[in-house]
C-alpha cells in the first residue's frame, strides 16, 4: 500500500508528523512514523482524499522509526473533490 500520510495526535498538544500508512486490517490502519504516539490517544489520519479518525492501539519501535497501529472510528473519503454545486 505505501501511502503518504499525515497524522496528527488530538490531545492538548496537537503534533502533526508525516508517515506512510503500510496496510488496513480490518479496521485497523497500520503506519510508518518517525516519533512514537502514545497508545490510547486520539488522533486524525490524512493520506489520498480520507480522513480518518481513531485511537493509537499499539506503537513499538521498527527500523528508523516507529509501527503505529490506529483503530479507525470513522473515516471521510473524496475529502479533497469540490462540493457540488446547489444551483
Amino acid at each position: 500500500m505505501d501511502t503518504l500520510a499525515a497524522l496528527t495526535t488530538l490531545d492538548q498538544a496537537e503534533v502533526s508528523q508525516a508517515g506512510t500508512v503500510l496496510g488496513l486490517h480490518g479496521q485497523v490502519m497500520e503506519l510508518k512514523l518517525p516519533v512514537g504516539v502514545k497508545i490510547g490517544s486520539p488522533v486524525k489520519v490524512e493520506a489520498g482524499d480520507t480522513l480518518s479518525l481513531g485511537e493509537v492501539s499499539d506503537c513499538r519501535p521498527e527500523g528508523d522509526g516507529y509501527m503505529v497501529c490506529v483503530e479507525l472510528m470513522q473515516a471521510l473519503h473524496h475529502v479533497n473533490e469540490p462540493a457540488p454545486s446547489l444551483a
